[in-house]
């Protein structure tokens, strides 16, 4: 009996193992929109080009983010033989093992192993992990850089090794590069809440801290040597102070300011640990006000951050996914002591139920997308998904601990092997630009090309075999009339009404109902009512007045 439930349990961890991993290699093969296909489109540009330092999309130069991102998914490009989601993905969803590997090393400093292997866990099953592995950011190399950097500084101020100081300065400077001064700010408030916590901060006037800040300025001065050499001393400027500004004060991006937005986002975006993260936060805090913390960087790197994004007129799930590896760190932490410290067994039947009531939410959800929402009717995807499931109900004999860390984990695979497997092949259906690419690949000639107008779907850059430019309004219109032969436009109603008063001669090669996949709202969701919640859109080509 004993050998059938070892067994069991093995070829559980196997099977849940096997899931998770092929859920994340289906990521690689969603296609990429918004943002993410900007950043696919401008690694592309430096393939085509062989110009690795003055980054640019649709013809003009690109300072809106560093270039990490770029040098590290162009040289994909060459590896797999040229442009695709597959290559653009690959290495960012690499480079994140820095990050699991970090968050573990940083846990172990000041934790027991299970608290460290429960903290990588978390992280490789959270929804921030799953979601930024399709929908790209520089987020997410900024994560891993920001973690390994606090993991090397930790270990420098723990051990006072020269190695460690010079790996942090490394990190912080990869960081930089990856989203800009943030690179610094969160590994900088990290250490100077434990240093002040502990009474070492005489330890930062060391000497030696110039070593780290040396390798540091190295690596930062080479990701900006592009900036500058486009911008001069504006790029600068931008990349250090109106490119951040810009987006707190709204004067870049933004809107009203949501001082909950952080508090509500983390509901799902750290799904399934999100109210458990909560929890442990509180009783974090509640620690210091005690002097009983093992550490501060966990909670100097959250508690400053977020009070500055809270704040800001620009807020976007992203922004804070640099904090999951605190927030898993802080979550196992907490996770660990309630369910093996006596003090807290009060908690112990809340956190169940929370994490109970959380795992049923998500099968449910995943059950109302597949079978209503979005129908599916793939035999293999349901023999995955029901799988999971009686993995889920069938009780083993582990303790209440290992038990919500199953439930939690098998739930957030099962969502997360839905949407790669299912639900984004579905939606995006509904994405117009790419088979708008598609047939302009097939029916374009030589030397035409397709432009974009009123339409900001960046993407189009990526997937057009020869991408034109992005018309602003008019007089880029009608200087794309002049200029090109024969040019092919994506547009929508307004566009093409302001082409036909321009009086030119065009063709509607194909039209669309669309959605932007940027966004979902429950009328989109909702089969009843997603038709009145897409819009036309039109790709046209400008015949030759000959």
């Amino acid at each position: 009996m004993v050998v059938k439930r070892l067994m069991l349990e093995r070829n559980s961890k196997i099977l849940i193992g096997g899931v998770l991993l092929l859920t994340y290699i289906l990521g690689l093969f969603v296609p990429v929109t918004s943002d993410a296909g900007k950043y696919a489109a401008i690694s592309r540009i430096i393939y085509e080009t062989g110009d690795w330092i003055n980054l640019s999309i649709h013809f003009e130069p690109y300072m809106q983010k560093p270039p990490l991102l770029f040098w590290i998914t162009a040289p994909f490009y060459f590896l797999f033989g040229g442009p695709s989601e597959f290559a653009f993905k690959l290495p960012v969803l690499l480079y994140s093992i820095i990050a699991i590997y970090s968050t573990y090393k940083f846990a172990m400093l000041f934790y027991s192993r299970e608290v460290a292997q429960l903290a990588a866990l978390m992280l490789v099953c959270c929804e921030f992990y799953f979601l930024f592995h399709n929908d790209i950011h520089t987020d997410v190399i900024l994560t891993a850089n920001v973690i390994f950097a606090v993991w090397q500084g930790a270990a420098y101020f723990k051990n006072f090794k020269v190695v460690n100081l010079l790996l942090a300065g490394l990190g912080v400077g990869l960081a930089m590069i990856s989203k800009g001064p943030i690179g610094i700010f969160v590994p900088f408030t990290a250490v100077i809440a434990h240093l002040i916590f502990s009474k070492k901060i005489k330890a930062l006037f060391d000497y030696r801290i110039l070593l780290g800040v040396t390798i540091c300025l190295a690596v930062l001065s080479v990701g900006l040597i592009g900036l500058y050499n486009q911008f001069g001393w504006e790029g600068l400027k931008f990349f250090f102070w109106d490119n951040n500004a810009g987006r707190i004060s709204g004067k870049i991006k933004g809107s009203d300011v949501d001082y909950f937005f952080y508090f509500h986002t983390t509901l799902y975006a750290f799904l399934p640990w999100g109210i458990l993260f909560f929890i442990s936060w509180f009783f974090e805090i509640k620690s210091f006000f005690k002097h009983a913390n093992n550490e501060l960087y966990s909670l100097g790197a959250i508690v400053f951050y977020w009070i500055i994004i809270s704040v800001s007129h620009a807020q976007s799930p992203h922004y804070f996914m640099v904090l999951s590896p605190f927030m898993a760190v802080l979550s196992a932490k907490w996770m660990m002591r309630i369910f093996q410290e006596d003090k807290y067994r009060y908690m112990q039947r809340a956190v169940s139920v929370i994490q109970y009531v959380t795992t049923v939410f998500v099968w449910l959800l995943i059950l109302v997308l597949c079978i209503y929402c979005f129908p599916a009717t793939n035999f293999w995807f349901w023999l995955v998904l029901f799988s999971l499931l009686i993995l889920y109900l069938i009780p083993q004999n582990q303790s209440k601990l290992q038990k919500l860390v199953r439930y939690s984990v098998i739930s957030i695979i099962a969502l997360n092997f839905s949407i790669n497997a299912h639900l984004f092949p579905a939606v995006f259906k509904y994405q117009s630009v790419i088979p708008a690419c598609d047939v302009f690949n097939k029916e374009a000639d030589e030397g035409e090309m397709l432009n974009s107008y009123l339409s900001q779907h960046r993407e189009l850059f990526f997937y057009a075999k020869s991408p034109g430019y992005f018309l602003y309004d008019s007089d880029d219109l009608n200087n794309c009339l002049l200029t090109q032969k024969n040019p092919w436009i994506y547009t929508n109603d307004e566009g093409i009404r302001e082409i036909k008063e321009s009086g030119s001669n065009f063709e509607v090669v194909r039209s669309f109902k669309h959605r932007s996949l940027s966004r979902f709202t429950p009328g989109f969701v909702n089969p009843k009512t997603r038709a009145s919640r897409l819009k036309n859109m039109y790709l046209l080509k400008i015949l030759s007045s000959d």
